[in-house]
């Protein structure tokens, strides 16, 4: 961990937040009928997975996993699979128990971040499965997601790998807990209104509103080009 995420953690007590995401050249991460795989070459896949492996925890929001159902563990070639804490931001109760990150042999490293909205059946339900399940405070019935950083740094989680999906990334940056944003960019144009965008509302009305960032360095895998850049304002 370099010099600025131990000040961080010092300073703001909280885990240090990369955010994650692979779109296309006109800023796409799925099409209107919500295809997304793969956006992204296997080349920039193996890269990610690499990345994971540097953070405690890898965080999405519950609609990735209704929509993806994702195993969020770590592929690296000629290494066995591994699996850092698994966070998903689920305000309602909504995860599919049927869900990968409920029902593998990695469940146990499964926290699920709701709010007092979650059934408490859905709570015992998904304890039972053997995930955990870490109850924060709410903002416009979502996750507060600030809130939630802060009880997850309680329980000794430093860094935090957020993949997703548009809304997790908007509320994170609203919320200010953002560090450091990696986008792999794949020379793809999918284009139409309703096609996702790599992000949610923030409420820029403005560019001088706009969150500003400062490239730290580029790596191009084959086609895709992943950018990586530092938030210096929010």
């Amino acid at each position: 961990m370099t010099n600025n995420k131990h000040e961080h953690l010092t300073i703001q007590r909280m885990p240090y937040v990369l955010i994650n995401a692979a779109m296309t050249l006109d800023g796409k991460i799925a099409t209107k009928t919500g295809d997304s795989k793969w956006i992204s070459s296997p080349d920039s896949l193996e890269y990610v997975h690499q990345l994971r492996s540097e953070y405690d925890s890898i965080a999405v929001g519950v609609n990735t996993v209704i929509v993806d159902n994702p195993s969020l563990t770590i592929r690296i070639q000629g290494q066995e699979e591994q699996c850092h804490k698994r966070i998903i931001f689920d305000s309602k109760g909504r995860i599919p128990l049927h869900s990968k990150v409920l029902n593998d042999a990695f469940v146990h490293q499964t926290m699920i971040v709701t709010t007092s909205l979650m059934n408490d059946d859905v709570r015992k339900e998904i304890l039972k499965l053997g995930a955990h399940v870490i109850k924060v405070n709410e903002l416009d019935e979502h996750v507060d997601i600030k809130d939630a950083m802060q009880a997850l740094f309680q329980l000794g989680i430093q860094s935090c790998f957020i993949e997703g999906g548009g809304e997790i990334i908007a509320s994170a940056f609203k919320s200010n807990i953002v560090n450091e944003v990696s986008i792999c960019i794949a020379p793809k144009l999918i284009g139409g209104q309703e096609a996702k965008g790599i992000m949610g509302d923030i409420g820029v009305e403005k560019l001088s509103n706009a969150i500003q960032l400062e490239f730290t360095g580029f790596t191009q895998m084959k086609n895709d080009v992943i950018i990586h850049a530092k938030v210096v304002s929010l």
